[in-house]
């Protein structure tokens, strides 16, 4: 792939951990293959054989793959702010983000590039660029993931709870009933907020907004950190264009309806955090107490209710209670272990 001339200089950026060397060890490869200048790699507590593979494969493609270890797995938040740091002090222009198992299709980098260029050149220098996230490489895939990933409709974070608006529920349920029309999906969406995977942000952006927030640990630090930009009067642009694969293997939380999903899910460290930095981010934005807060709120705890019972698994709720009472009282941190 060419990079646009004169070419910046873009270091990838990405986080590994546990026994992923494989998947990881591919995502380095397309990166290399994407044109980037540099990869930093952080070793977020890997096992043993998972360190070997990274240290030979850095060895091999010295000195342009650098890894930096960390003893334990200290979340995604502290990793992700070591792995932008490292990013910026080589001497990075741009940094582009991405997870151990995502493989970028084509030119993705370049489209990246040009789109984050466009909007800088509209009036938009504070500014990041998220590619559409498809589940594989099928046409198919790719086309139903540009469908629906570009009439995707947020929350209002000014007055939802734990990703609950009322009003959205309602235009969901009735889209689903087909007694509303689906969302058409937008042309050039700017997005609220965006995951690290595959994100396209420049040195200047990082400057301006810092590294993720430590104390969220993981979940959701992504979605706080990169939602600072438009705090700051920034944009984020889903691009069309540039399409990651964001493989969904076995999930700790199953698709469909969120709530459900939760009480479906198989790790409560991850449930616990994921709610907790929700809420945290929401009660942050707008105000904490108003009467749309306090009706969605009830109404998630009533979506709990029933989800309780319908699984049969009311352990679930007091997770998600302590995460609630948590956000509330901004006790972030590590809290509970990994």
């Amino acid at each position: 792939m060419t990079l646009p001339s004169p070419a910046p200089r873009v270091i990838g950026a990405t986080v590994t951990y546990g026994a992923r060397s494989a998947s990881c060890l591919a995502t380095l490869d397309a990166l290399l293959a994407a044109g980037v200048s540099e990869i930093v790699v952080v070793d977020n507590g890997s096992v043993q054989a998972a360190r070997r593979d990274l240290d030979a494969y850095a060895r091999e493609h010295a000195p342009r793959v650098h890894v930096h270890r960390l003893d334990r797995n200290e979340g995604s938040a502290p990793a992700f702010g070591v792995a932008l740091a490292l990013a910026v002090e080589r001497g990075a222009d741009y940094v582009w983000v991405l997870d151990d198992d995502n493989l970028p299709v084509g030119d993705a980098l370049v489209t990246l590039l040009r789109e984050e260029r466009a909007l800088r050149a509209a009036g938009s220098p504070l500014c990041a660029v998220a590619p559409t996230r498809a589940p594989g490489f099928a046409p198919e895939d790719i086309a139903h993931a540009i469908r629906v990933e570009h009439a995707r409709e947020q929350p209002r974070e000014d007055r939802s709870f734990a990703g609950v608006e009322g009003a959205l529920f309602a235009r969901r349920a009735l889209e689903r009933l087909g007694l509303r029309r689906p969302r058409v999906p937008d042309a050039a969406a700017d997005l609220p907020y965006a995951p690290y995977g595959g994100l396209l942000i420049g040195s200047d952006v990082i400057a301006r907004i810092g590294t993720p927030d430590a104390d969220l640990v993981l979940y959701g630090d992504d979605l706080e950190y990169t939602s600072r930009i438009v705090a700051a009067g920034g944009r984020i642009r889903l691009s069309r264009s540039a399409i990651v694969v964001d493989p969904r293997g076995q999930r700790w939380m199953p698709p469909g309806f969120e709530v459900l999903a939760m009480f479906r899910s198989t790790n409560d460290a991850l449930l616990y955090y994921s709610l907790r930095n929700r809420i945290h981010r929401e009660l942050r934005t707008g105000r904490r107490r108003s009467l749309a807060r306090s009706a969605n709120a009830a109404l998630f705890w009533a979506l709990c209710l029933a989800c309780a019972v319908t699984t049969r698994r009311p352990g679930k709720l007091r997770v998600l209670r302590r995460a609630a009472a948590d956000a509330r009282a901004g006790r972030l941190g590590r809290r509970v272990e990994l």
